[in-house]
């Protein structure tokens, strides 16, 4: 399997965002020293629930300081970047990364993202796709021209340098709605899950995924769903659930505060149903213990065991360990990694 981190840039008390970020650093060395496959970040703007504006731009200087961690935005909004500048980007930290990029990329659905950079909600569904196509058309081998109701050039150009990976690096693309996960599926795209949604809910989705990849003809081997969950494993059980239920909480009033304006758009109807915002905590109340059940929080027995449901019943075949979330310490997160390394990540090996 496959075993990701991420760990949360918001600025724990008395920390700087710069000594935040540079922490990053410090973890992906370890998470490299410890045989971690690869670091995932979230992309956030005006918010201090996550302090990482530009992925890219983080993963570059990440890719300098390593030799063999993968990168994986999880994920890069769409809409609000320029798709020609974002394939060139893309593609530059592709080289100077040796191949070591894959992409993460969503529509997006915090509504103060779009308005602080004045981009319409209503259209990020189709924009997206307008886009996705514009960026995958760079990074081939031709020059080409584009008229799309977004984006049009008349002259033919060509994006350089191309990725190191060919086609292109691997595309994984974020959804929650059944609809959204229909597209995936077709598309031939991964499907990327964050942290929230019930383990009930993530299993229909990778088979609604699953279902839309046979429909369209395309082979099981070539199915990839990876999770992100909130993790918090050590060897003493209740030191860990005491720490994951104390930093939880303080996560939860970022998060809570980073999407108090509902998305707007037809398009966002499932963000307002009654499962997304109770798993969330969003619905005026935060049921720790059900969001406990779909994190990955104990010890390294109770660790193989989720992942274990995670791979097995849900169908998750890669997982993205989410740390640091809440301010956590980065010494209770080394503790972590190395239990993870050491007592969970062998059995799945």
């Amino acid at each position: 399997m496959y075993f990701g981190i991420s760990i949360a840039t918001a600025a724990a008390p008395g920390m700087t965002a710069g000594e935040a970020l540079r922490r990053v650093v410090e973890i992906c060395q370890f998470a490299e020293e410890l045989g971690f496959d690869g670091y995932h970040a979230a992309e956030q703007h005006f918010t201090p629930y996550v302090v990482n504006p530009d992925s890219i731009q983080l993963f570059t200087y990440v890719a300098a300081k390593t030799s063999r961690l993968q990168f994986c935005s999880a994920v890069a909004v769409l809409p609000l970047h320029h798709p020609i500048q974002f394939a060139e980007r893309a593609a530059l930290l592709d080289n100077l990364s040796d191949g070591r990029l894959s992409l993460g990329i969503g529509r997006g659905y915090q509504r103060r993202a779009f308005e602080g950079m004045n981009v319409p909600m209503e259209d990020s569904a189709e924009r997206f796709d307008e886009y996705l196509d514009i960026v995958k058309k760079a990074w081939g081998p031709d020059p080409f021209t584009y008229d799309g109701r977004y984006y049009q050039n008349a002259e033919p150009i060509s994006v350089n340098p191309k990725p190191v990976q060919q086609p292109h690096p691997p595309l994984w693309v974020a959804g929650v709605s059944f609809h959204s996960l229909e597209k995936i599926g077709r598309g031939d795209y991964g499907f990327i899950k964050n942290f929230a949604d019930n383990l009930e809910t993530c299993r229909q989705q990778v088979e609604v995924y699953k279902n839309a990849r046979r429909q369209a003809g395309l082979p099981q081997s070539g199915d990839r769903a990876r999770i992100g969950r909130q993790t918090c494993v050590l060897d003493d059980k209740r030191e860990a659930d005491a720490l994951a239920e104390q930093y939880v909480r303080r996560f939860q009033s970022l998060f809570a505060g980073a999407v108090s304006k509902p998305p707007v758009g037809a398009s966002y109807a499932h963000y307002q149903s009654e499962q997304y915002l109770r798993d969330r905590g969003l619905d005026g109340s935060f049921d720790y213990p059900s969001y406990a059940d779909f994190s990955i929080f104990g010890d390294a027995k109770a660790a193989i065991d989720k992942i274990a449901y995670l791979r097995d019943v849900v169908g998750f075949g890669e997982i993205d360990f989410n740390l640091g979330f809440g301010g956590m310490p980065t010494e209770v997160v080394r503790r972590v990694m190395r239990t993870l390394a050491e007592q969970v990540m062998p059995h799945f090996k």
